[in-house]
């Protein structure tokens, strides 16, 4: 059997998914040209990696009891379609037209590619965790389409932008 611990208080994890967010959109805010936290790295963290950590706290947040390997398991899925998305991402907008758009414009297309990323893969994960228990099919239906809802936001937002 595999092993599972009792999740923790939900309005604790809600708070931290809230946390999570604003701390997301507060790392973007604070990468504007000419920051002194400005970084290339801190950019690809709050974009992709932060949004993938708030997926997982969804999940587990509406998960009742917590299986580790199905957490690692949706975080290995989650890091192989951001790296599918982006790539491909990148190959839409190789063609665009040039230049700085301002740093108005950065900030506004780098909140939206957060946001892209986090409801792409934070809503299908929570719905994951809260039907994981009645019906296991849906649960794996809506992991394996959180790729496909991330595709669609997040090349939105890069081609609209």
């Amino acid at each position: 059997m595999a092993t599972s611990t009792r999740t923790p208080d939900t309005r604790t994890l809600s708070g931290i998914l809230i946390g999570l967010v604003v701390l997301g959109i507060a790392l973007l805010v604070a990468n504007i040209p000419s920051s002194p936290l400005r970084s290339g790295n801190l950019e690809l963290f709050a974009i992709f990696a932060l949004p993938l950590v708030i997926s997982l706290v969804a999940y587990v947040r509406f998960a009742e009891p917590v299986v580790w390997w199905e957490v690692t398991l949706l975080g290995v899925w989650g890091a192989l379609s951001i790296a599918l998305t982006t790539f491909v991402g990148f190959l839409a907008t190789m063609g665009t037209p040039g230049g700085y758009p301002g740093a108005g414009v950065e900030l506004i297309q780098n909140i939206g590619m957060f946001l892209a990323v986090t409801l792409g893969l934070s809503v299908p994960y929570g719905l994951a965790g809260k039907f994981r228990h009645e019906h296991p099919r849906r649960t794996v239906v809506s992991a394996l389409l959180g790729s496909g809802l991330l595709f669609v936001l997040f090349n939105a937002v890069a081609v609209a932008v």
